[in-house]
Formats: structure tokens, C-alpha cells, sequence
């Protein structure tokens, strides 16, 4: 048992949610994962999706003062 780490729960993040969470609306978000300066979504049902680890990550790795995902 020990320090084992518990995997976390991934959760799907839909436009709207990473649009809150960036503080950015789609169209930019958009012309920056073109440019390769945003994670690509995937298309699950048709919609735009992306999960918390990769929008952490993203955060994370340019030091964004945006919104924690709760």
C-alpha cells in the first residue's frame, strides 16, 4: 500500500467550460489550437471536448491567471 498514487478521475470539458476557465471565447481559442498554441479538442458527439489534465497542464505550463477547474 504505502505512497501509492490514486489515479484522478478524468472529466470532459466542453467549450463553454474551457471558455470560463481561460477567460477566452471560442474564436480565439480556436485560432490558437491552429496554431498550435492551444491542446487540439477531440470531437466526441459532435462537440468540441477536451479534458481537465490537458487544460491543466496547458495552464500550468504557460502560467495562466485563469480560473481553477473545480
Amino acid at each position: 500500500m504505502g505512497n501509492q498514487k490514486v489515479p484522478k478521475k478524468q472529466q470532459l470539458l466542453y467549450i463553454k467550460d474551457v471558455e470560463q476557465i481561460t477567460g477566452r471565447n471560442r474564436l480565439t481559442l480556436r485560432r490558437w489550437w491552429v496554431k498550435g498554441l492551444f491542446p487540439t479538442p477531440y470531437m466526441i458527439s459532435n462537440r468540441l471536448t477536451w479534458t481537465t489534465e490537458v487544460i491543466e497542464q496547458w495552464i500550468n505550463f504557460n502560467n495562466q491567471e485563469v480560473q481553477p477547474i473545480e
